[in-house]
């Protein structure tokens, strides 16, 4: 699981990614408003086949719209929202790198520890 982390004040926008990935989980706080998140779960997915990689953007970019909505029309609220939601992804894209590359590196390693047989290797 991973986490996103990012916080809307009044007038900008700082996203601060958190050093261990676990859940995904996304926080934000509007100006005089409480942090909030949303968790989006990947164990169920092999973060190293393209589909399953897909399926959590797609499952992060649900969140992060809900999260960053906040029913405002105005240019302020529209702008507001598109800034929280760019604060998000950055920061989502930088654990879903990372969560990537920690699967890959687990099935090197799987692949590595896992001895073949003689009975695996024709002609041996």
């Amino acid at each position: 699981m991973m986490k996103i982390c990012h916080l809307v004040p009044a007038a900008a926008i700082l996203a601060a990614v958190l050093p261990h990935i676990t859940p995904v989980q996304a926080a934000a706080a509007p100006a005089n408003a409480e942090a909030f998140s949303e968790t989006a779960k990947h164990n169920d997915l092999d973060l190293t086949e393209r589909e399953d990689i897909a399926r959590l953007d797609a499952r992060i970019e649900t969140r992060i719209r809900r999260l960053c909505t906040n029913g405002g029309r105005d240019f302020a609220s529209l702008r507001l929202e598109r800034e929280c939601r760019e604060a998000a992804r950055s920061s989502a894209e930088v654990q879903v790198r990372l969560a990537v590359a920690e699967a890959n590196t687990k099935a090197v390693r799987l692949a590595e520890t896992n001895d073949a047989s003689p009975a695996d290797t024709p002609g041996a």
